[in-house]
């Protein structure tokens, strides 16, 4: 494995020692929330191909070489961060020295899973921390074409302005659910970020992947404690099985709906589309009762 994954790298490098692409910086990125707001940032200055693949799982993704093919001659190559891209090192040690990596994750202050010293890594799920990682996209991209640092002013600033608005639009909806129904119950540890933003409590189901699997004691413990808080709605990935949330969603008497929780719905492409299901299924499924 480990001589195959060197192979892979080696031809990384081939590729992207090729020249880059004319008129403008090229970004290769490594989630599409990432691509999405360099996008958005960049405008017409940038090209930006996306790695990862459309229906490819967060914790178990790692780029191949048809993965890489198409970013040839990047400058850029953008990263969540924060431990969720574990191939990360071997590939910055593989890059050629012009090729810069850019996690954007090391930006957010970490927050930690309920009673653990344990990170959630996912932190795009606040517009809070999305607007903090824009700065530092802006910053980099200004240090490679200093001649559009207009363009790209304007671009971060019209994205922090959507950040905001969306950070607005989440506390307006919440306003609704009662205090004691502010209790995010998710098929796995990947909302923290979002409940420090918006006052929420988390209990996730699994560890920080969906893969994650609990015990029988701890299982038991958690169906106790959603009886006693009488907890509406229990909320499973959207492009996971819903079946485990949905059993203990029957045996505590609760509903059960969809989040994006890795950032990873091709129905939902833009970090705006996809906070705002968020934000509907949420609020729809807690301001009952």
């Amino acid at each position: 494995m480990w001589v195959m994954r060197k192979v892979l790298y080696g031809f990384i490098v081939m590729l992207l020692c090729a020249l880059g692409a004319q008129g403008g910086i090229k970004i290769a990125s490594l989630h599409p929330l990432l691509s999405d707001m360099a996008r958005q940032i960049g405008g017409d200055a940038v090209e930006v191909v996306d790695l990862f693949p459309e229906n490819g799982e967060l914790h178990a993704f790692e780029p191949t070489v048809a993965d890489v093919a198409a970013a040839a001659g990047a400058q850029l190559v953008l990263a969540c961060g924060k431990g969720i891209e574990p191939y990360l090192e071997d590939l910055r040690d593989s890059l050629p020295a012009r090729t810069q990596i850019i996690e954007l994750g090391r930006t957010v202050p970490d927050v930690y899973l309920p009673g653990l010293y344990i990170t959630d890594p996912h932190w795009w799920n606040s517009p809070i921390a999305m607007k903090r990682a824009s700065r530092a996209l802006r910053t980099s991209l200004e240090q490679l074409a200093p001649e559009q640092k207009a363009t790209f002013v304007k671009g971060q600033r019209a994205y922090s302005n959507l950040m905001d608005t969306l950070t607005r639009e989440a506390r307006l909806a919440f306003s609704n659910i009662p205090q004691k129904n502010r209790v995010l119950v998710c098929s796995h540890a990947a909302m923290m970020h979002f409940c420090e933003a918006f006052d929420f409590s988390a209990i996730p189901v699994h560890g920080v992947a969906q893969e994650s699997e609990g015990d029988t004691a701890t299982l038991a413990l958690l169906l106790a404690r959603l009886r006693s808080r009488a907890t509406p709605c229990l909320f499973y990935g959207v492009n996971e099985s819903p079946k485990v949330l949905q059993t203990i969603a029957r045996q505590v008497g609760a509903s059960t709906r969809p989040l994006v929780l890795d950032g990873i719905y091709p129905e939902a492409p833009t970090y705006a589309a996809m906070f705002r299901f968020n934000i509907r299924n949420i609020t729809e499924g807690l301001s009952a009762r």
